[in-house]
């Protein structure tokens, strides 16, 4: 139950991060009004490889693995970031839906030394998720305005 909880939270966040990217044109992605901080792009390819690059971390690759991963998932088009955002969500629900409740328990230490079981895992993901759909949702209204796009 607390699986499907969490995914269905993470479900919704995707579904509006998918609406944002409609309403994101070429011109846009370039925008970055703080200067040490990402562009509306940058955001975007971010969130789009979010789910796949916690869940590859969540295995206990090296940091090395982490520069290949992200390397090798860089988006050339909007299109292939809602691909790999879409890809990613779906790799997520059937690793976490397979997976036993002694599973859940599990647990895996990234790359830096942080410790979290499977479970925790999730949740992370989840926050990670949400803090960076309301920046990018942040940057779209300081570009376009108001914009009719529900986080909740």
């Amino acid at each position: 139950m607390y699986i499907e909880n969490v995914i269905h939270q993470l479900s919704l966040c995707v579904k509006s991060v998918l609406e944002m990217i409609d309403l994101i044109n070429e011109e846009d992605l370039n925008f970055r009004p703080v200067e040490d901080k990402k562009s509306i792009g940058e955001l975007v390819q971010h969130l789009c490889e979010l789910i796949g690059a916690d869940m590859v971390i969540m295995s206990g690759v090296s940091q090395e693995m982490m520069v290949k991963y992200y390397t090798g998932v860089e988006c050339k088009s909007l299109v292939e970031m809602k691909s790999l955002l879409q890809n990613n969500f779906q790799d997520l629900k059937e690793f976490y839906f397979n997976m036993k409740v002694k599973d859940l328990v599990e647990k895996t230490t990234s790359y830096w030394g942080l410790q979290y079981s499977k479970f925790e895992w999730l949740l992370e993901i989840l926050v990670h998720f949400t803090h960076h759909r309301a920046q990018l949702h942040m940057l779209l209204v300081q570009k376009k305005g108001e914009i009719n796009i529900r986080l909740f």
